[in-house]
C-alpha cells in the first residue's frame, strides 16, 4: 500500500469526508487539501454572533520546540492583522495542568469574548469549558475532545493518523519484522498519547518489537541524550520512530558523530529535518503536522462570532513527504526552524525564516 493510500485510508477511518455543506468554509479556515471537515453536523447562524471588535485569548499548555513558537507567531499574526479583532491573550501553562486551569479561569474573569483551548487533557479544563460558556464565552478547541469538551468547533491534527504514517511505513521498510526504538514527546500530553497509539496501532500484526521506548519531550537536546545513551549502549536497532522531528535530526547527528550506519527514521515537515534528510540521503517519512493550525483557529472563532456557520469538527491530514516528495518541501533559502506548511505570506516566511 503506498502511504498516499494509506493516508486516505487514514483519513477515512477518521471521518475525515470532505462534505461538500462544509468544503468552502473548509478552504477558508485553511489552505485547500490541508483541512477537511469530519462531520455533517454544523453550528446554527448567528449562534455565537456578537458586536465587534473582539477580545480572544487562547490557553496552550506550554512551550519548548520551534513548531510551537512558529504557530504562536503565526496565531498572533493572524490577529493582529484580523480587523474585528481588538485584543489577541496568548497564554501558556508550562506544560502544568494546574497552570492551565488558572489561566482559563483568567480568560474568563476578563470576560472576553471566546477562548481558544488547547488542553494538555481535555478532562483537566472541562469545568472551566463549561464555565466560560456559562458565561457566554465562545470556546473552540485545539484537537479532539472525543466529547469531552462541549465546545463549539474542534479543529484537529496529527495524533493517531500522525503515529499511524510512520509505523505503516517502518513496517512496510522493514518488511513486518524487526527491531524498533521509539522516541516520544511529553509525557501525559494528550497529542503524545494518540500518536503512541497510532504507532501501536500500525504495528499490530507485525513482528516488530519496540527495543526501547523513551520520552524526549519534542526537544533535539534531550533527544540527542537519549540517543546517544541507546547507541552507545549497543542496543540493536534496525528503524526508529520519532514522534517529533527534532528528536530525529538529534539522533541523525548522534548517529554521524558516532560513525554508525543510518537507519530508516521517520520526521516530520520542519526545514532542519528536510536539510538533514537532504543531505544525508535519509531513508524516511514526515508526516505534515502544520503550523497552520494555530490560524485556522481564529479564523474559526472570528467566524463564529460573525454569525456564520462551521461544521462542527475538521481535520488535517494531508499526504505525508516521502523520499520522492522532499524536493518540493524543503527550502535550502531558510532556516532549520521552518515548518510545512506556514500561513504566512512569501515576504514574512524570508523575514522570520531566511538565511
Amino acid at each position: 500500500m503506498t502511504l498516499k493510500v494509506w493516508g486516505m485510508r487514514a483519513c477515512l477511518l477518521a471521518g475525515c469526508v470532505a462534505l461538500a455543506s462544509g468544503s468552502a468554509l473548509a478552504e477558508e479556515l485553511l489552505a485547500p487539501g490541508l483541512l477537511d471537515p469530519t462531520t455533517e453536523d454544523m453550528t446554527a447562524a448567528g449562534e455565537f454572533a456578537k458586536e465587534g471588535p473582539y477580545t480572544i485569548g487562547m490557553s496552550f499548555p506550554g512551550l519548548g520546540n520551534t513548531w510551537i513558537v512558529q504557530m504562536v507567531q503565526e496565531t498572533k499574526y493572524e490577529a493582529a492583522k484580523t480587523e474585528s479583532i481588538k485584543e489577541f491573550i496568548f497564554t501558556e501553562a508550562g506544560w502544568a495542568s494546574a497552570k492551565q486551569v488558572s489561566d482559563m479561569e483568567d480568560l474568563i474573569a476578563r470576560k472576553v469574548d471566546a477562548i481558544i483551548v488547547a488542553p494538555m487533557a481535555p478532562a483537566t479544563v472541562k469545568n472551566q469549558v463549561d464555565a466560560a460558556i456559562a458565561a457566554g464565552i465562545l470556546v473552540t478547541t485545539y484537537g479532539s475532545s472525543e466529547g469531552v469538551l462541549n465546545s463549539a468547533v474542534e479543529l484537529n491534527l496529527g495524533g493517531k493518523a500522525f503515529g499511524r504514517a510512520g509505523g505503516e511505513w517502518l513496517k512496510q521498510k522493514l518488511g513486518g519484522k524487526g527491531t524498533i526504538w521509539a522516541f516520544r514527546g511529553i509525557a501525559g500530553v494528550n497529542e503524545e498519547t494518540l500518536r503512541y497509539e497510532g504507532l501501536m496501532e500500525a504495528l499490530e500484526g507485525s513482528d516488530i518489537k519496540i527495543g526501547s521506548e523513551v520520552f524526549g519531550d519534542w526537544n533535539y537536546t534531550k533527544g540527542k541524550q537519549l540517543c546517544e545513551n541507546l547507541v552507545l549502549s549497543g542496543q540493536p536497532v534496525d528503524a526508529i520512530w520519532f514522534s517529533g522531528a527534532d528528536m530525529t535530526r538529534a539522533c541523525v547527528d548522534v548517529f554521524k558523530d558516532v560513525g554508525k550506519p543510518l537507519v530508516p527514521m521517520t520526521g516530520e515537515g520542519n526545514n532542519g529535518f528536510l536539510r538533514i534528510w537532504t543531505e544525508n540521503e535519509l531513508d524516511s517519512v514526515a508526516p505534515i503536522y502544520t503550523p497552520g493550525i494555530g490560524p485556522a483557529l481564529v479564523r474559526a472563532t472570528v467566524a463564529l462570532l460573525e454569525g456564520k456557520q462551521l461544521n462542527k469538527s475538521y481535520y488535517s491530514d494531508p499526504a505525508p513527504i516521502t523520499n520522492e516528495t522532499l524536493k518540493d518541501y524543503y527550502r535550502p533559502d531558510l532556516n532549520d526552524a521552518f515548518w510545512v506548511t506556514s500561513t504566512y505570506p512569501e515576504d514574512e516566511i524570508l523575514k522570520n525564516f531566511g538565511k
